[in-house]
């Protein structure tokens, strides 16, 4: 069948600019701390480039858009405290999965000389961050095989949020391929479903889709500490996801060896844990 289409992204981006949206919900206490910071309350008046719709975000935050833009900030700066980023110059980071671009922003705005890529698989995500920062930030879709268009050792960090808490194969081809791309003394940084998040599973956004399952809920009650690797396959006809839980012994037999270091801060975003490789 034959098809036309022009691509455009207005219709994907909200009116105005972050300042116009302070007067939409801030709930979590660590980004309202944030926004109470002079300097914060500065960066998003400068700020002109336009936030995402909440639809093209794949409804994070449903209508709390200054949120969205706090919780990138605030990702940033650990990301940045954990890896010793400031101390490099003109940093190369690559947003493995960056989405519509919530946390690439905050680094473009913290180092205008950074050199800046974000891949994506939904090719939607991709055109909007071109659309969305041009130049500042090269968008790149990538699929779902562990490869990547860039040279060895040639990133001095890469981040992935909320990624490989969905890779259900494959994820330590991921991981290898990252560590190719990452220059000697550099860091990748990700986040992941730990035994702290198996702990608070019923408290999260994840506990109704989790727990409609009763093989998982019957699993959970049984198995308080997480072990091994715990796979949650969720599907219909024209989709597929799933959530990856990880216990401590995996991460340390299967995920550090591949790295020189490693260290994990539980739940430091949300209901999700942190690990930071040193390549």
């Amino acid at each position: 069948m034959s098809q036309f289409r022009i691509d455009t992204c207005e219709h994907l981006l909200l009116p105005g600019k972050p300042a116009d949206y302070l007067d939409t919900a801030v709930l979590d206490a660590d980004n309202r701390a944030l926004l109470g910071e002079r300097q914060v309350m500065l960066q998003i008046l400068r700020d002109e480039t336009p936030l995402p719709t909440s639809a093209a975000r794949e409804g994070y935050f449903d209508e709390r858009h200054v949120e969205y833009w706090l919780s990138g900030l605030r990702d940033m700066r650990k990301v940045v405290a954990a890896t010793g980023l400031d101390g490099v110059e003109a940093p190369r980071i690559l947003d493995f999965g960056g989405a519509s671009g919530r946390v690439i922003r905050h680094f473009r705005a913290w180092k205008p000389d950074a050199e800046l890529y974000l891949t994506d698989i939904n090719p939607q995500h991709v055109r909007l961050v071109q659309h969305i920062f041009g130049r500042a930030v090269t968008g790149l879709h990538n699929y779902g095989l562990p490869v990547l268009p860039f040279p060895d050792n040639y990133l001095d960090c890469v981040v992935a949020f909320s990624v490989f808490t969905h890779i259900d194969a494959d994820d330590v081809a991921w991981l290898m391929q990252l560590r190719r791309i990452v220059k000697p003394g550099g860091h990748i940084y990700i986040t992941i479903h730990d035994q702290a998040t198996w702990r608070i599973l019923p408290n999260t956004i994840l506990a109704e889709l989790s727990f409609s399952n009763d093989n998982f809920r019957t699993y959970h009650a049984a198995n308080p500490d997480l072990r091994g690797r715990a796979v949650h396959t969720y599907n219909d006809a024209t989709d597929y996801d799933c959530n990856v839980f990880l216990g401590a012994d995996h991460i340390d037999r299967i995920w550090a060896p591949l790295f020189k270091e490693s260290s994990i801060v539980p739940l430091a975003h949300d209901h999700q844990t942190a690990v930071t490789f040193k390549v």
